[in-house]
Order: C-alpha cells, then structure tokens, then sequence
C-alpha cells in the first residue's frame, strides 16, 4: 500500500511538472512578446495564430536585443536574423497567450514566452567569435567652411574616413557641427556615447582660395585648407589627442581643388591621430566581470546599463550567461580588478555584494 501510495505521489508530480513544462534551472526565462495584425472578423482562428506568431518572434527579438546591447560594437544582424530569429523554434521552449483584444481596425495580442537564454546567450557568443572582428566605434563630426561660408560637402569627413580605412574601427557618422558645437563639444561627446561610441572626433576645417600673381598666369584654381581635430574619450571626456594642419589643393575645376584642399589637410590631420588613439584603446586593463544571480534578463539589461555608466569602463563583451549567471570581459581604466570592484560598490553598494577578486577576475552578487 505504502508503495503504491509512493506511485500515486511520483505520478502526480510528474504530471504537474509537465502541466508547467518546467526546464532545467536557468534553461527557459520568461520574456513578453506583442503583436498587432488587422482584424479578421471572418478568420478569427487563422488570426490569433498569425498574432502569436509574431508575439513569440517579438519576444525572441527582445531577449536577442538585450545580448547584443552587452557590446554596441558588434555588428551582426545579418547573421542574427538568418540564424537566430528565422529559427525561434531553436530558442523558444513554450508560450502562452497572455492578452488579446480588438483595438479598432486591429487585434492586439501579448504573449509570454520562455525563451531558452542559456542556448541564445552560447549562439550569439559563438556568432561573435566565429564570424567577426571586434571594432572600436568612432564617432565623427565636422565642420567645413568654404570663403567663410558653412559648406555641407563633408570632404574634410572624406579626408578623416580615408586616414582610419585601414584601422579596426567603426566609424560612424555624426553629422555637420554648428559653432555652438565648436564651441562647447559636450552635446556632441554625449551625442556619440548615445550612439555607442568609444571615441569622438571633432574637425573645424576651411578653405579659400589662394589669391596671387601666378594665379593669372594659369587656368588652375590654388586653394589653401586648414583644420583643427581634436579626439575625446566619450566615457569621461578626456582629450586623447589634438592637432592642426593645413594642405593645398589645385585644379581647373574650383569644386575639385577645394576638395582636394579639404580633404588633404584633414587626412594628414587625422593620420596624426590613429597612434595616440591605438594606445588609449590599449592602455585599459581586461578582465573577467562573473556576477551572480542575475536570474533575469531585465536585470541582466540594469546589469549592463551600469557598466556603460562607468567612466572607468571603456568597453565590454558579455562572454557567457548560464544558470542565471553573467560573465563579461572588461576593459577599464584601472589599475588593479581591486580598484574597479571598489569604484563599483562606491557607486552601487545597493546594488552589488563582493564574493573575491583576483588580479584577472572580479566576483560579485548581484543584489
């Protein structure tokens, strides 16, 4: 009877544990998934279908988006779409209808998905060291005057992209500068941080014509070229490097010599530029970041948004995520993992306990 009873007991478990279709600790966490597709009054069955479906790609796509965010320089969405979100079924273990309802001419839907993290978190890490190169990410900004006047033709831009071509950077475009720009450059350093840039590069260039005796006695138009670059680190502001220089441009063609004019001076500027900025990229220290009991993705996102609000930190790569726990590589501006532990906890003593640091490796909960 006894053993029987046991049976009964072992087979009632069973049976809720597949009512809840639980998985292995840290396997599956749940993610919200929406949906909004025109309503189908004569196909009410073929629509809710279709709503789910793209719910459950929404909720994939948000858990992706959280991995990608650890490290705003990777580049990958090719690769994501064709291996990753064109295969939910690979990464979504169930889901449930959360809410539906008619709003208008369209149905909303929202779902609740259990994502399978652990898999998603070792595909895109796979994805990261197979296929790409990791690129520091510049931001670039300019401004380019011709006979005084504020010009839009961007050679000066043309100039800095053809100096840092052989570089691994990602160089991003930030658009022209306004002398507001020039001459308080904080906007533009928090416009480049927004963009997840490591670095940002400023240029006030000119040009105008040569004016001289020689210049009669010839059909080519001699223009002069003058620019000013300054590098920053977006983190804290800091001035990498800064430097000037001028270059001349001659051709029959006027728009052609002051591009030429442009965009020699500002190569020759920003060429100055690739050793000082190598070396601030490389003076950071790497180590491993391990935090415990992150348990959710959400908090794996507060996670990273405090990394990023580090001045210390320059960048960081989210290498593993397991069993609700998270490990980085990061490079910081410190001298030991002790000093970037207690830079940490200063900062967030509410949010982190300290379990060992070692000279490679921080270790801490996270609360």
């Amino acid at each position: 009877m006894k053993k029987l009873s046991l049976l009964v007991i072992a087979s009632l478990l069973i049976c809720a544990c597949q009512r809840m279709n639980l998985g292995p600790k840290g396997e599956g966490e749940y993610v919200i998934g929406k949906a909004e597709v025109p309503y189908n009054a004569k196909n009410l069955s073929g629509m809710k279908k279709e709503a789910f479906k793209i719910a459950k790609q929404d909720a994939l796509k948000n858990a992706v988006d959280v991995f990608l965010s650890s490290n705003s320089n990777m580049d990958y969405p090719k690769k994501v779409e064709e291996e990753i979100l064109a295969k939910p079924d690979n990464y979504i273990r169930k889901a449930y209808i959360k809410h539906g309802e008619q709003m208008g001419e369209n149905y909303i839907l929202e779902a609740r998905v259990m994502i399978l993290v652990s898999n998603l978190a070792t595909k895109i890490k796979n994805l990261q060291d197979s296929s790409y190169v990791k690129k520091t990410s510049i931001f670039i900004a300019t401004r380019e005057l011709e006979k005084e006047e504020v010009s839009l033709n961007q050679y000066c831009k043309q100039g800095i992209y053809k100096a840092f071509k052989n570089q691994p950077y990602t160089l991003i475009d930030g658009g022209n500068l306004s002398q507001n720009n020039i001459d308080n450059n904080a906007s533009i350093v928090d416009k480049a941080k927004k963009e997840g840039s490591r670095f940002a590069i400023i240029a006030d260039a000119s040009a105008s014509n040569i004016e001289s005796a020689a210049q009669l006695s010839t059909t080519f138009k001699p223009v002069r070229a003058k620019v000013n670059i300054i590098a920053l680190g977006t983190n804290n502001y800091k001035v990498i490097d800064q430097t000037s220089q001028s270059a001349s441009g001659l051709d029959a063609d006027e728009t052609m010599a002051y591009q030429k004019a442009l965009n020699n001076a500002c190569f020759e500027a920003a060429s100055q530029l690739i050793e000082p900025m190598n070396a601030a990229i490389n003076s950071a220290k790497t180590f491993k970041f391990i935090i415990k009991e992150v348990n959710t993705i959400k908090r794996l996102e507060k996670l990273q948004t405090i990394l990023r609000e580090l001045k210390e930190v320059e960048d960081f790569v989210l290498i593993k995520y397991v069993n609700s726990n998270a490990t980085f590589e990061v490079q910081a501006n410190v001298n030991t993992s002790e000093e970037f532990s207690a830079k940490i906890i200063r900062k967030y003593y509410n949010n982190f306990t300290i379990l060992n640091t070692t000279p490679d490796a921080v270790e801490m909960v996270f609360i």
